[in-house]
């Protein structure tokens, strides 16, 4: 905004606009000043006469005539055997294909899916689905633990002493 000239070259003459708003209303009142004649002139009997010259011309004017071209129906027809071809050949090519079973999936690409998508089941949910008779507790659980792990587990956490747990058959 800074680069724009102040002075935009037009000028108006001093007290142009002051003494504009009387020649206006002076151009207004004059009677003088509106033409009474517009400076056009119609033919005499022309409104008589056009309509039959403008029927004359429609009528010898000779319409022009486009063919429509019949060999490009050739080609449409050419190009749908084609199609044909091609789709009937894929389908027959991939008839022979094996079919996918649920068996052929990796199991990685299962659990990728269900970590991907967000199926909104709770894990409550998920447990009424899963019949509870085919599981083990080593499908669920890939670490065995050993009775030593055990032991060790007690004594250190528990506080508890492993040999009163054991029952003398002597008392």
């Amino acid at each position: 905004m800074k680069n724009l000239p102040k002075n935009s070259g037009f000028k108006a003459p001093d007290s142009y606009f002051d003494k504009l708003s009387e020649k206006i209303y002076s151009s207004v009142v004059d009677k003088n000043a509106i033409p009474k004649n517009e400076g056009f002139t119609v033919p005499d009997n022309y409104f008589d006469t056009v309509h039959t010259r403008v029927q004359k011309r429609i009528q010898t004017l000779e319409p022009k005539v486009i063919h429509l071209e019949t060999y490009r129906k050739k080609y449409y027809f050419a190009a749908a055997a084609a199609a044909a071809i091609i789709l009937f050949t894929t389908i027959l090519w991939n008839n022979n294909a094996t079919t996918l079973t649920f068996q052929d999936l990796a199991s990685t690409d299962i659990e990728n899916y269900f970590n991907d998508v967000d199926l909104d089941l709770s894990t409550y949910d998920l447990a009424q689905m899963l019949p509870i008779d085919e599981f083990e507790i080593t499908d669920v659980i890939d670490v065995t633990i050993n009775e030593e792990q055990i032991m060790n587990y007690l004594e250190s956490n528990n506080g508890i002493d492993i040999q009163e747990l054991y029952l003398d058959n002597y008392e």
